[in-house]
């Protein structure tokens, strides 16, 4: 009970508030039906089982085990690794990326000198700021993407500068790595693949992509991925985390209770800064629920704050927490790994703070 009331505390304390405020009446059962976004929850509900789908594939691990393969010493392999890690984050999530990614790079350390954790906090920061690319990249993209009403291009022709500074930053830190070791080649055992599982999968994120381009309403991507993740996955369908939908259904009904508030004018003309600290204390996506009445329409600031304070404490970001779960899991090790991880993830902070101050200041 304790371990269920601490892996969901945010979405009871979520639930509690919107009920609170529904008591209180500050808000009424028509306001709060007329605030909730069903085209989020319908596409999120989606992304997640159909992520599901392509992890299962077994796919996604063999275009990693091919990429690996290509290289034979750690610095242009961290590199790529990067990459991949920010592209994958891009296209199914930044959390689907640490699994495919952090495993392959944990094998590369065991057959090689290679001191793989430093790579491993990069290719994490990567699915943070790079992955942040794209409304898929992680949940309070989506859920500013639907509230903004913007179109795809839009979106990402916003977050493009702020990608490419700190892409710039992910580059000058595989430089400063210590110097690069040879990686000997060794025998990986892949997840089996099933070519059924991708097809499946392909199918129901194309069907998440149309509804980002505002072709197909959500809700087809909904059944259609809930269909799919039957037919294929089966019970393992019911492993999926999906709490993530329920809390953003209870956010939407606080961010219009927030509504009663005045509040505005505390945040007027430093959303950004606001929401760099505040993901330090509560992590970014509850900051976005929080700070979304206030910073409408002003989306830029807040979306470059958000994703500046994914980086930074272990807490800011949930992908900080997953790496380092995956990483103790899969290495059976954790010497330095964890101050490790918030010492460059505070470097980043500032980094990525400081290129969004200055993005947002010049109009860049």
């Amino acid at each position: 009970m304790s371990r269920l009331l601490r892996d969901h505390l945010l979405l009871l304390v979520t639930a509690a508030l919107a009920a609170w405020f529904l008591l209180a009446g500050r808000l009424t059962a028509a306001a709060a039906f007329q605030a909730i976004d069903f085209r989020v929850l319908f596409v999120l509900l989606a992304l997640l089982i159909t992520v599901e789908i392509l992890r299962e594939s077994g796919y996604l691990d063999l275009l990693v085990e091919r990429t690996v393969a290509n290289f034979h010493t750690t610095r242009p392999f961290t590199a790529v690794m990067i990459v991949v890690a920010g592209l994958l984050a891009a296209l199914v999530t930044n959390d689907v990326a640490l699994f495919v990614v952090i495993p392959f790079t944990v094998i590369a350390g065991k057959i090689s000198a290679f001191d793989a954790e430093d790579a491993i906090v990069l290719e994490l920061i990567s699915t943070n700021l790079v992955g942040c690319l794209t409304p898929l990249g992680n949940p309070q993209n989506l859920f500013i993407y639907h509230r903004a009403g913007w179109s795809a291009g839009t979106f990402v022709t916003t977050m493009l500068p702020f990608v490419a500074w700190n892409a710039c930053g992910l580059l000058i830190a595989v430089f400063v790595m210590p110097g690069t070791q040879r990686i000997e080649a060794a025998e990986v055992t892949l997840p089996p693949r099933n070519g059924r599982y991708a097809i499946a999968g392909a199918i129901c994120f194309l069907l998440v992509l149309l509804e980002i381009a505002h072709v197909l309403p959500a809700w087809i991507a909904a059944v259609v991925a809930a269909a799919a993740g039957a037919m294929t996955i089966r019970r393992r369908i019911f492993r999926i985390d999906l709490s993530i939908v329920p809390l953003f259904f209870f956010a939407f009904i606080v961010i219009e209770g927030l509504r009663s508030f005045d509040l505005g004018g505390l945040l007027r003309g430093n959303t950004f800064i606001v929401a760099t600290l505040l993901s330090q204390v509560i992590s970014n996506v509850p900051a976005t629920v929080l700070l979304t009445p206030f910073a409408e329409p002003h989306w830029r600031p807040l979306l470059y704050g958000v994703s500046a304070g994914g980086c930074g404490t272990i807490i800011a970001s949930l992908a900080n927490l997953l790496a380092w779960r995956i990483y103790v899991r899969e290495s059976n090790r954790d010497p330095r790994f964890l101050r490790r991880l918030i010492a460059i993830n505070f470097a980043f902070l500032a980094w990525a703070a400081l290129g969004g101050w200055w993005l947002l200041r010049t109009g860049r």
